[in-house]
């Protein structure tokens, strides 16, 4: 077996290998490098040679065919004749492989990859067709570029052209590497698409349109502008088969960039059933129907309470998994840093989570929360009021304010939790004291519908020498809630 000896060009270290393995790739034994390992010059030299004998071969042979021709042409002979009827016509397409219109687009298409490996937007935007930009901006450009790859273009693999709403297009394959520092080098096809123009052929970037409508979409729905570039789309690409209906091609868009496609908002009923206030808490009651053919897999859902367009409150709910068609029906708790005083209105944005992306089922639903005053459920009277002779705490004793009082549960339901809550001051207006009396308490039986209930409460503080008159503002509460009874009554 005949072997070679060769120098490695990475390290210069020497290696042998068999003439066998010549024109072949290895990893060089000293530095691990890939080389080539060099073909010996016997057989390159024989290569050479061969290919010279060859060039020589059709080299007379042209000459012979032209002197043949020369002669038949000079002597009428049917040699012209002959070849005339056994040629076949050659068939050009409208486009042939090396059009001018191909050309251009291949000009285009290197200076497409050059752009993206410098990250130069605003070069990216003067390549592109006019609609497009009019619908992106060179921040949404920049955006989509931010990779950290680096592509090397190779060429273009073919060429289609065809008529659209937009006029003339074409859509090219292009072969080109993709190369980082986690994947290394990778070898693969892309389509770009283009529009020619008054100037000539310009590119049409679909996917930085398709990025732009999804995020459109994630933010504010299927608005009137996300409709409007979904039929630019449509005009710009007219290779794709799109649909009429504009959920069905969001559905496509999705899929081809994301890779996977699901539960869209249109596949889901939602409605909102009731509201309730449980102390700090609004609850709300809700259902949800899966209306797709597909299994909607452990879907969380966000609930978000505004005001005037500011977000003030958020809640969630995590349901099981939803089999085509089915329903629940469900309750979700927001909590509220302050018990609402008095009936007031929100707006109310529901959203869900798919494919990394935040979808909203519904928005802006007006809710009114209801919050009944305690003195509209409880009817709140006087019975006397007095002074009770009473003991400091240096058991001395003082004339003390005293209210008797009697409530009654007008509203139809039973009051689990109620209590007066009394400030009393001196005419002057200095705050003499704060007591609080429990009418329905923790462990009570709540006062039940129609029923009334009587009791007193004292002041806090009192005079030793005389009854001097005091002032006191009465208040019911319920937990977080207050109502203002009466107000100032003065008490002599």
């Amino acid at each position: 077996m005949t072997e070679v000896k060769v120098s490695c060009p990475k390290c210069s270290g020497h290696i042998v290998f068999p003439t066998e393995l010549a024109g072949q790739e290895v990893a060089c034994p000293h530095c691990a490098e890939p080389i080539l390992l060099p073909k010996p010059r016997r057989m390159m030299a024989w290569a050479v040679a061969a290919a010279f004998a060859l060039s020589a071969v059709c080299f007379i042979s042209i000459l012979i065919w032209q002197y043949k021709s020369k002669r038949g042409e000079q002597s009428g002979s049917p040699v012209e004749v002959s070849q005339a009827q056994t040629t076949k016509p050659e068939h050009k397409d409208k486009y042939t492989l090396h059009s001018k219109d191909e050309l251009a687009i291949e000009i285009l298409c290197k200076e497409f990859y050059r752009c993206v490996n410098d990250k130069d937007a605003d070069a990216l935007y003067r390549l592109m067709a006019e609609p497009c930009r009019r619908a992106l901006s060179i921040e949404e450009i920049k955006k989509v570029h931010e990779d950290v790859s680096k592509y090397e273009y190779v060429a273009v693999d073919s060429v289609r052209f065809q008529d659209g709403t937009l006029g003339r297009c074409a859509m090219a394959r292009v072969k080109r590497t993709k190369s980082n520092s986690f994947l290394g080098i990778q070898e693969g096809d892309r389509y770009l698409r283009f529009i020619r123009e008054s100037g000539g052929w310009r590119l049409f970037s679909d996917v930085d349109l398709k990025l732009k409508i999804i995020d459109q979409f994630t933010k504010s729905g299927l608005t009137d502008q996300v409709k409007a570039n979904i039929q630019l789309l449509r005009g710009g690409d007219p290779f794709s088969a799109w649909e009429k209906n504009d959920t069905n091609v969001f559905e496509t868009v999705f899929k081809s960039l994301e890779g996977q496609g699901g539960i869209f908002p249109w596949n889901i009923e939602f409605v909102l059933r009731s509201n309730k206030i449980d102390g700090h808490s609004l609850v709300l009651n809700f259902s949800v129907r899966n209306t797709s053919s597909n299994l909607w897999s452990s879907p969380l859902l966000e609930f978000e309470l505004k005001r005037g367009g500011k977000a003030l409150f958020s809640g969630n709910e995590w349901l099981r998994d939803m089999s085509p068609g089915q329903a629940v029906e469900r309750d979700v708790s927001i909590f509220l840093t302050d018990a609402l005083q008095e009936t007031t209105k929100f707006d109310l944005d529901v959203s869900y989570s798919f494919g990394g992306k935040q979808f909203h089922l519904a928005r802006d639903i007006p809710i009114e929360v209801e919050v009944s005053k305690l003195k509209e459920l409880v009817k709140f009277e006087v019975v006397t009021t007095s002074f009770d002779l009473a003991k400091t705490l240096d058991f001395r004793d003082m004339w003390s304010a005293r209210l008797d009082y009697r409530v009654k549960n007008v509203s139809a339901r039973p009051i689990e939790r109620l209590s007066l809550k009394c400030v009393w001051s001196s005419q002057k207006g200095e705050e003499l004291d704060q007591s609080t009396e429990f009418i329905v308490g923790y462990g009570d039986v709540p006062l039940a519908s129609g029923l009334t209930k009587a009791g007193f409460i004292r002041c806090g503080k009192g005079y030793g020498y005389a009854k001097v008159p005091v002032k006191v503002d009465v208040y019911l509460e319920s937990g977080e809630r207050r109502s203002l009874v009466l107000k100032s009554l003065l008490i002599r």
